[in-house]
């Protein structure tokens, strides 16, 4: 029998549940263009991972900064996706120096190779086919690893953030963007919905993620928070700071797009269907419709609202 896992925390955990004895670089979902968009804002392939990108641009170039890295820094974004974020780190440091970023779809690292080709700040870039849990580098290599919203897709959370703790230097430190708070962008009480649709929204997406993730056939759950997590895989002095996401109208024709494709999912994808009301989903199909008077973006009083979270560990 497997020996039971036991958090720093808790050396006396009891019930817990046990990790695997192997590596395993299993994902139990993936964000690229082979597969189904697996949450209600996120993109499933290049186009939507760009538009993800620039939908939180003005945010994520304050968590850039924020991060502090800067010439002769040695930085690693592990699962890169469309190198949104990656590019603005690159921004951040010298001309003589690089960033290394790591992905697992050859088709997405492609695509950022013919992007960047002819981009200065692009050409700091330096790209990896690799999975998080098994990065191919040595020990202590960067100053900064950063990784997006990428830890969540893996079978085994603990081991993919003891891989990328392996590679940070001493004196340096691990940055993971995770968990946060719900986003949301409808008044609390329409007439169409009644009270509480956001919140509904909200927990139909925690229910929907947790049965395709942390209940996947292959998981390995972690059963603690992110920054337990980080301590559990050896790193120090973890912090969090969340930053707020929002803006109100009129929305661009790029953020309406954006947000509709997360609407349009719940609206109409079969396999939510368990996890919202009928009349949930079908409030939202005349949301989704320009043609009805209850179109959502016709609204003047909507304001888009969300808390992303950077966990920190040196």
């Amino acid at each position: 029998m497997r020996e039971k896992f036991q958090p720093q925390f808790r050396p006396n955990s009891a019930d817990r549940l046990q990790p695997p004895q192997e590596k395993t670089n299993a994902i139990t979902h993936q964000h690229n263009p082979d597969t189904p968009d697996p949450t209600p804002f996120g993109p499933g392939s290049e186009e939507r991972l760009g538009r993800s990108d620039r939908f939180y641009e003005s945010t994520n170039r304050k968590i850039a900064k924020w991060l502090s890295p800067g010439p002769g820094n040695r930085i690693l974004d592990a699962g890169c996706g469309t190198a949104g974020f990656t590019q603005l780190l690159a921004e951040l440091v010298g001309d003589g120096d690089h960033v290394d970023a790591a992905d697992t779809s050859d088709h997405l690292l492609e695509y950022n190779r013919s992007r960047f080709a002819d981009d200065r700040v692009g050409k700091r870039i330096r790209f990896h086919e690799a999975p998080i849990q098994d990065l191919p580098f040595e020990d202590g290599t960067f100053d900064l690893v950063w990784s997006s919203r990428a830890v969540h897709h893996l079978a085994d959370q603990l081991e993919g953030v003891k891989e990328l703790a392996r590679i940070v230097a001493p004196g340096g430190k691990l940055a993971i963007r995770e968990g946060g708070v719900s986003a949301r962008f409808m008044p609390t009480t329409m007439e169409l919905t009644g009270t509480g649709l956001n919140e509904r929204l909200a927990e139909a997406m925690e229910s929907w993620f947790a049965s395709h993730v942390h209940f996947a056939e292959d998981a390995v759950p972690y059963p603690y928070g992110w920054t337990q997590l980080l301590r559990d895989a050896g790193m120090k002095d973890v912090t969090a700071r969340t930053f707020i996401h929002e803006f109100l109208p009129p929305f661009s024709e790029e953020q309406q797009t954006f947000l509709l494709g997360g609407l349009t999912r719940w609206a109409t994808d079969e396999s939510r269907e368990d996890y919202l009301s009928e009349e949930d989903r079908s409030a939202l199909k005349r949301l989704i419709d320009p043609d009805d008077v209850e179109y959502v973006f016709n609204r003047p009083d909507l304001h888009f609202i969300e808390g992303i979270t950077v966990y920190v560990g040196n």
